[in-house]
């Protein structure tokens, strides 16, 4: 359905540019340009959030816009069709990414929960804002107009069994004297030859 005179919408500049894929697509061009438009919208709306805040603040700013476009597409009074489709395309797909983030994102939101609030509890509000804001440096690094910082220096790892054998008690050996070049051996004195026994008849000359 396309937009009347007079009616509000956010797509309809792409129709003629639309017009030729909604008819091979067989799909209305106002439904075609209202879908693909919605979607590009909140593309761009994405884009422009990740690139001014990170953090909680980046997915509180999603979840909003997604609830607003929809609650307002699906409870709006007075509202043309042809707008609903399209706030309804755009609240969606801020919704979905909301509800479905990736793992990075997770880890990087509780990251910034958790310094925001310490940050905040020390009452230092220039580390807070940086939990939630980019900063010019982070800005230029992703237009590529700055080197990406560089990585810690790499910590060498003591291997498992090692480890075990420095931190384990050492068991006192009993320590065993070489023998000098010399040795003097101690025991019984040796004993005189044995005297021979005279016998009964001796002969002397």
């Amino acid at each position: 359905m396309a937009a009347k005179p007079g009616e509000f919408s956010i797509t309809a500049w792409l129709d003629p540019v639309l017009e030729y894929f909604a008819k091979e697509a067989g799909i209305g061009v106002a439904d075609y340009s209202a879908q693909v438009g919605g979607e590009g919208f909140a593309v761009g709306l994405e884009a422009l959030a990740d690139f001014f805040t990170k953090g909680w603040l980046n997915k509180l700013i999603q979840m909003a816009a997604g609830g607003v476009s929809t609650g307002y597409a699906v409870w709006g009074k007075g509202i043309p069709v042809r707008l609903r489709k399209e706030l309804l395309a755009l609240g969606t797909h801020e919704l979905f990414r909301f509800v479905d983030p990736k793992p990075a994102d997770i880890e990087e939101v509780h990251r910034s929960i958790y310094g925001f609030a310490d940050a905040v509890a020390r009452g230092d509000w220039t580390a807070a804002l940086s939990t939630i804001l980019r900063s010019p440096d982070e800005i230029a690094r992703m237009l590529g107009m700055a080197p990406p910082p560089s990585p810690p220096p790499a910590t060498q790892r003591t291997p498992i069994r090692q480890a075990a054998r420095q931190t384990a008690p050492q068991t006192p050996q009993p320590q065993v004297r070489e023998a000098g070049k010399y040795q003097v051996k101690t025991g019984a004195a040796p004993s005189a030859p044995a005297a021979p026994t005279r016998g009964r008849y001796q002969v002397t000359g």
